[in-house]
């Protein structure tokens, strides 16, 4: 790579180096398609760009086609590449090629251009996908390429005997940060309010990361939300109040979903009532807890971080009846109906995992650092 990197989308003003590019393209290769293969420059300038345009803007689409852009990979002024997004997934895509194609012309290969234009079309396609994962396949025979993805946070979540089926986090569209600014946010906080409770949380974090791997969710956000449900311990030393300050807080920074979860990880009956500890909350915030929680479904998210927090010591993964006997020493009660709960949840993050939780979540070996 000599000069500037940089993703262009398909534009008018680029033409003549589009036309190029896309003319000397193989009609398919590892399962990227083009048919704009030996192209005329005028059928390019009047066909194919246009169609290129339109399918951005979901215009002129194919029946079962979803809208597409595509982009160009640019080192200084040479085009090393054309990379595609399918802005959002039908069932063909989510069982076949996903949200993101792309190519590399042969001079430029192995030269970091595929894993730093990746890097730049993963960037992009958070802007756009809904969905909370980026699903990507790359044939078997391709190392390279999976190299790529992997580089990028990928995890391989399927294979067949031609293809591997790679997903990479979304944090849509920033409803919850990355895991660097999530540890970032964590650790600032206990400058803050230094205590046991960012251990628990790293424990949380652990430990939802493990079960959604096992369990079919995203583990890289199921880590984010572990690690930050408690982060309305930032501002002191509060009980009910806490859950309010991490719910502001979140919000604040624009990251609603992990707003929800310090919300939602302290009533796993979805009740007000079933709170554990101190009410020391002034009358609005314990409006704003009551009328959200009324508001809210839980899904399998709020889920999961309501049972890491019932096996989530300062020390490491702690069996759930420990863990929740060890809160009803410090507060002196804990509602049968919430202890039942909990063990309910364990049963259920099980049976979706097939396996043990605690071998799951390495209670023997963990300790947060």
């Amino acid at each position: 790579m000599a000069g500037i990197i940089c993703l262009k989308q398909a534009n008018p003003e680029d033409m003549e180096k589009e036309w190029q590019f896309v003319r000397d393209m193989p009609e398919d290769e590892n399962g990227l398609t083009n048919e704009w293969t030996g192209v005329s420059r005028e059928v390019f300038r009047d066909r194919a760009l246009p169609q290129m345009l339109f399918f951005a803007e979901g215009k002129g689409l194919p029946e079962g086609y979803v809208p597409e852009t595509f982009y160009f990979l640019w080192d200084g002024d040479t085009i090393v590449g054309q990379f595609r997004i399918r802005h959002f997934l039908c069932e063909s895509l989510r069982i076949g090629a996903g949200h993101i194609g792309y190519f590399i012309a042969a001079p430029f290969r192995g030269k970091g251009y595929g894993t730093e234009g990746l890097r730049l079309t993963l960037k992009e396609a958070r802007r756009i996908v809904p969905e909370e994962e980026i699903y990507l396949r790359v044939n078997r025979d391709n190392p390279a390429s999976l190299h790529v993805m992997l580089k990028n946070g990928g995890r391989i979540v399927a294979q067949n005997d031609t293809k591997f089926f790679v997903r990479i986090a979304n944090p849509g569209k920033g409803r919850y940060p990355d895991k660097t600014e999530a540890e970032a946010l964590l650790a600032e906080a206990e400058q803050h309010n230094p205590g046991p409770w960012g251990n628990h949380s790293r424990t949380a974090a652990h430990c939802a990361e493990k079960i959604a791997l096992g369990a079919g969710l995203c583990p890289e956000k199921a880590y984010v939300l572990g690690l930050l449900h408690d982060i309305g311990r930032r501002f002191g030393k509060r009980h009910l109040g806490h859950v309010s300050d991490g719910y502001t807080y979140m919000m604040q920074l624009g990251y609603p979903d992990a707003a929800r979860i310090c919300l939602t990880h302290s009533f796993n009956e979805m009740r007000l009532e079933g709170y554990v500890g101190s009410f020391d909350t002034t009358e609005a915030e314990t409006e704003l807890i009551r009328t959200k929680l009324k508001e809210t479904v839980p899904d399998d998210y709020d889920l999961l971080i309501q049972l890491c927090d019932s096996i989530s010591g300062a020390e490491g993964v702690m069996h759930i009846v420990d863990r929740m006997s060890d809160v009803k020493r410090r507060y002196g009660d804990y509602d049968q109906s919430k202890w039942d709960r909990n063990l309910e949840l364990k049963a259920m993050f099980e049976r979706r995992m097939n396996r043990n939780l605690y071998d799951a979540v390495e209670k023997d070996t963990f300790r947060p650092a």
